[in-house]
């Protein structure tokens, strides 16, 4: 590997932990920069590599170390079921309002993209949801509800 690709990934490794000493994950949006440095377009070219099988098994090794992700939108769906677990922990139902917010998901949100994408959602995906009482039609869920009960 030539010096200057390694100084390059050196480079954005460091950008990545400075990232994910302050915010806390290694997702940085796609045009983020850090102290100068694409670090965005840095994180798409190694999942890129790594899904290509391009990745060195050392840089593999170092990014799984820090927490990197390989595959932010699995990551964003497992945050979402994982918010939706502690809502209903916490309500005793699935039925979140479209507005409600946590502190890092707009679960609201996310549950409308559940049922809006039903169809074309992967089976255990479905599964997951099923198995914990999530509520598909909001609609007839309400019809069995007296108003304002949980």
């Amino acid at each position: 590997m030539g010096t200057i690709q390694t100084a390059l990934w050196e480079s954005g490794f460091a950008a990545l932990l400075l990232f994910r000493a302050r915010e806390g994950h290694c997702s940085p949006a796609r045009k983020y920069v850090e102290d100068k440095f694409n670090l965005g377009s840095w994180v798409a070219t190694q999942r890129y590599y790594y899904h290509r099988g391009f990745l060195l098994a050392e840089r593999k090794r170092q990014l799984d170390a820090v927490g990197f992700v390989w595959d932010p939108l699995n990551d964003r769906w497992e945050h979402g079921f994982a918010a939706l677990l502690k809502f209903k922990k916490r309500t005793g139902h699935c039925r979140v309002p479209v507005i409600y917010r946590t502190r890092s998901v707009h679960l609201g949100y996310w549950v409308s993209s559940q049922r809006r994408n039903k169809d074309d959602m992967a089976a255990e995906r479905r599964k997951r949801l099923n198995k914990i009482g999530f509520v598909w039609c909001m609609y007839d869920e309400a019809a069995k509800k007296p108003l304002g009960g949980r």
